[in-house]
């Protein structure tokens, strides 16, 4: 199980601080956004930790594929979808260059994926795909 520090409390939730694990792969995800392989998840806190506690988080393997595929295959459907679109609205539209709107199509049907999933996220609805605290390892108090 992965161990983590908690760096926030965000009313029920908790912001986890942990380093990049071996079922993390070849992902390298963490490497994008910080210099050091260590990644920030928001985590239900169940066990009332505390700012500083050392605690042990869980993620069910099945979630966390759904919240991949939700973040990186809706995209790229939309990515693609975007593609398809364009180019048959250029068929349609001679006078325009159809990479353009092939491009402009992708870009859009990006953007709407995007904007779908981070409406879904303010409503809460992926909440039940956050990890857990199971425990905390250590307290700073």
């Amino acid at each position: 199980m992965p161990i983590g520090i908690v760096e926030k409390i965000e009313g029920e939730y908790a912001i986890v601080q942990i380093k990049r694990q071996d079922m993390c792969g070849d992902c390298h995800a963490c490497d994008a956004v910080h210099e050091a392989k260590s990644c920030t998840l928001k985590c239900i806190n169940n066990v009332s930790s505390k700012v500083g506690d050392t605690v042990e988080i869980s993620a069910d393997n099945k979630t966390f594929l759904k919240a991949t595929f939700i973040m990186y295959g809706l995209p790229l459907a939309g990515l693609i979808v975007g593609i398809l679109v364009g180019y048959v609205i250029s068929a349609f539209i001679s006078q325009i260059d159809s990479e353009l709107l092939m491009i402009l199509g992708a870009v859009l049907g990006m953007m709407m994926t995007f904007v779908i999933i981070k409406n879904r996220d303010k409503k809460n609805k992926y909440n039940k795909m956050l990890p857990h605290i199971i425990s905390i390892k250590n307290s700073t108090y």
